[in-house]
């Protein structure tokens, strides 16, 4: 993260959308510096370190202002590296902190996974639903993490890829630092009842002490380690869902305190990164994490599916009351991150946001 900060008024935090072809065209590779070093375990070995462009930055702001403002004044393609660049930078800063968002949503978007047409919709539904509610929202690039995963082949990881969502998350605290609630909505995803408060909805302690699964598996259907039963709402710093299978990244609620900074700092730490035996990425760390450490258990909740993570089906989902799991009319979030292809994500992407607009 760049040591300088870019102050904005809007809380509506997101990446300029239109320069969408120009990022395909330069690539992630395009987009940030690269440099060979000497392992310092194998001084024999060279590796290649990723970097931002920020290293460029100049140490005085005002200097630094007037050279990326010269900078993108050369061509599109500058521009577009230099909005890329400094995207990190964004921090809200309202004029005054009486409407201040409680929650703010937050997603990464891989621009290679999307068209622009789409990218917009996934973008818009955020902002709609942001302002609807009063949160705040904070959408970042996938290829903005190069740097600090030191790699572009995690781009094209399903599972690696995926911590760029707790990265994201953790951008978003730095840049509404007084917001109290952060969700973690991915790409593959429309929030679809955007009349849900997600306070009173689920965040409240009441509301979430009815949500809340009580000695739920850790691992489902079975797992020897459970929720606990007499957990208080006022203590939960985390928030997830599951599938039939696991624990699940795709959508999940972190709160803005010393403890709730700690434990995602924990879950994202980088021998947990660097572990080659968690086949699903943070998902296995966070079942890790939860089995092993009762503390983070203790103030860690399992909500169902359907509250935050309801799942697309290709068939027509059985019996609403039956079904805990997939997206019914009504639902607040359709999400479809077990698409296989661009072009399949998209067609599903397309048909709910048909719906959706008739719907709101």
């Amino acid at each position: 993260m760049s040591e300088f900060t870019i102050e904005t008024p809007s809380k509506y935090i997101f990446p300029p959308v239109d320069h969408v072809p120009q990022l395909k065209e330069l690539g992630a590779a395009g987009l940030v510096r690269q440099v060979r070093i000497k392992d310092p375990d194998m001084p024999e070995v060279e590796k290649t370190l990723f970097q931002s462009l920020n290293v460029y930055d100049d140490k005085d702001p005002v200097t630094l202002k007037q050279r990326d403002e010269a900078e993108a004044a050369l061509s599109g393609e500058a521009a577009v590296k230099v909005a890329f660049k400094n995207q990190d930078k964004m921090v809200y800063k309202p004029k005054t902190m009486k409407n201040y968002p409680k929650v703010v949503i937050v997603t990464a978007v891989d621009f290679d996974q999307y068209s622009i047409e789409a990218i917009t919709k996934i973008v818009q539904n955020r902002v709609d639903y942001g302002h609807k509610q009063n949160y705040g929202v904070y959408v970042r690039w996938y290829q903005e993490f190069v740097p600090l995963m030191n790699s572009l082949a995690f781009l094209t990881d399903k599972e690696r890829s995926k911590w760029v969502r707790l990265y994201c998350l953790r951008a978003a605290m730095f840049a509404f630092p007084h917001a109290e609630w952060f969700w973690y909505f991915d790409q593959h995803g429309f929030v679809m009842n955007q009349n849900v408060d997600l306070i009173n909805y689920l965040l409240d302690t009441d509301a979430l002490k009815k949500s809340m699964l009580i000695e739920q598996p850790v691992i489902p259907p079975d797992g020897l380690i459970r929720t606990y039963k007499n957990i208080l709402p006022s203590r939960v710093r985390l928030i997830f869902t599951q599938s039939d299978q696991k624990i699940e990244s795709n959508s999940f609620i972190v709160k803005n305190d010393f403890l709730g900074r700690g434990l995602l700092d924990t879950w994202g730490d980088r021998l947990f990164v660097k572990y080659n035996n968690f086949p699903y990425g943070p998902e296995s760390a966070i079942t890790h994490i939860l089995q092993w450490h009762p503390f983070a258990l203790s103030r860690s909740a399992i909500v169902p599916a359907r509250t935050i993570n309801s799942l697309h089906s290709e068939v027509t989902p059985k019996e609403e009351s039956k079904d805990q799991l997939h997206y019914h009319k009504g639902d607040l979030v359709v999400q479809w991150s077990s698409c296989e292809t661009p072009l399949k994500c998209e067609e599903i992407l397309n048909g709910y946001h048909t719906i959706m607009k008739l719907e709101n």
